[in-house]
């Protein structure tokens, strides 16, 4: 299967369901975090938008997208919360 295709559909499915959605326990600490470390770089996507295992590949993919833009990157602690936080609201794996 070509990965190119549906990783684009994939993208743009993503971009048009999970942006600007409302953050699931909006006061909590990781919720502040995964808000102040992620949206001056893109749209916040709603933790439901993808599973537990997807937003492990996203996260990392990001960080690597944060050290290649010359950005600070995340700390341990910051990913793991900001993981643990999109991870606890994900969707369930189908």
């Amino acid at each position: 299967m070509r990965k190119g295709p549906f990783i684009l559909v994939f993208t743009l499915a993503w971009g048009t369901f999970g942006c600007n959605a409302s953050l699931p326990d909006p006061e909590s600490p990781a919720a502040q975090l995964y808000q102040q470390r992620c949206s001056p770089c893109h749209r916040l996507y709603a933790p439901s938008s993808l599973t537990a295992e997807m937003w492990k590949v996203i996260v990392a993919r990001m960080e690597q997208q944060m050290r290649q833009a010359g950005r600070p990157p995340l700390s341990a602690d910051e990913s793991r919360m900001i993981l643990d936080y999109l991870q606890k609201h994900s969707s369930p794996a189908s």
